[in-house]
């Protein structure tokens, strides 16, 4: 872990973002955890899932799973069992143990135990329920079942027991309500699914029986999302990273705008092109920023 100079957490705190009369939020530090290298680059991350105990689970772009502990330092890592057609990008730790990872390419979904040998895998090439076009999201709920998003043929989410079971499936290309253009981030909360819209440029909610809630937008009176990528849910409080606008928004439910974090750019307080976020239970955000091929932790 790389820490950031005090010079540089007081510009954080005192300017933040770009000159704006949004809410900002501020951190006492910003942290960077390093990517180690594959041969001889430095890959990008592209999806962060953390558990109860604070290991952090990530993807890269090199196409390997690796396991870091709460301070940054990384335990395990192997690599994905096929990643010449494509690179995955959604991952989460399961009540059981085991591992799941949307492997986006390949059009599956594979589980590994802790120690990163392939338990199994679901799910095939195909718009058919229980088949997949590019899944690219992945999430699970307290009863074990699991939310896996995509956003070839079909632009969906659908919902699998344990073991790949398919139980049903919600959403399709569009823009109305219900309908989903790149479901790139999906978080359980309380019964209810929080999917993010990236394309569409917003939020939408559903029952976890996949009944279409609300839609969940920023007010007129503050700038619109910008890609959002994913999504991640504490209390009555949403967590969001931008793509496009390379920032972290916080919200309410009802839109109600918390404040925001990050801007494009290269150095501390800057993001560029992130895909993922996850919360630890201390309250540290960690942020995969894709562009800068780092871990930025930013410590309330």
């Amino acid at each position: 872990m790389v820490r950031s100079g005090p010079a540089c957490v007081l510009l954080l705190l005192f300017i933040g973002c770009a000159p704006s009369t949004e809410p900002t939020l501020s951190y006492s530090s910003v942290d960077r955890w390093v990517i180690p290298a594959d041969g001889a680059r430095i890959p990008a991350p592209r999806g962060l899932f953390s558990d109860e105990d604070d290991n952090v689970y990530v993807l890269d772009d090199a196409g390997r799973v690796l396991i870091y502990s709460s301070d940054g330092k990384v335990q395990k890592t192997w690599h994905m069992p096929e990643y010449s057609a494509g690179r995955p990008e959604g991952i989460v730790r399961l009540s059981d143990g085991r591992i799941a990872v949307a492997d986006t390419h390949y059009h599956r979904v594979v589980l590994f135990d802790g120690d990163g040998k392939v338990d199994s895998m679901f799910g095939e090439y195909g718009s058919e329920h229980g088949q997949f076009v590019y899944p690219v999201a992945v999430a699970e709920d307290p009863d074990g079942y699991l939310y896996v998003g995509e956003y070839g043929e079909q632009q969906r989410i659908q919902k699998f027991k344990a073991d790949g079971t398919f139980i049903l499936s919600f959403g399709e290309h569009g823009t109305g309500d219900g309908q989903f253009q790149r479901p790139s981030g999906i978080a359980w909360a309380d019964g209810k699914i929080y999917a993010v819209d990236a394309f569409n440029e917003r939020i939408q909610l559903f029952s976890d029986e996949g009944q279409f809630l609300q839609v969940i937008n920023l007010p007129d009176n503050v700038a619109g999302f910008e890609y959002p990528y994913d999504v991640r849910v504490k209390g009555d409080e949403l967590y969001v990273i931008e793509n496009k606008a390379a920032r972290l928004t916080a919200l309410k439910e009802d839109g109600t705008l918390i404040g925001r974090h990050g801007q494009p750019g290269r150095d501390t307080g800057e993001f560029f092109g992130p895909w993922s976020l996850t919360l630890l239970t201390d309250g540290r955000v960690l942020v995969a920023d894709t562009g800068n091929h780092r871990i930025v932790e930013l410590t309330p």
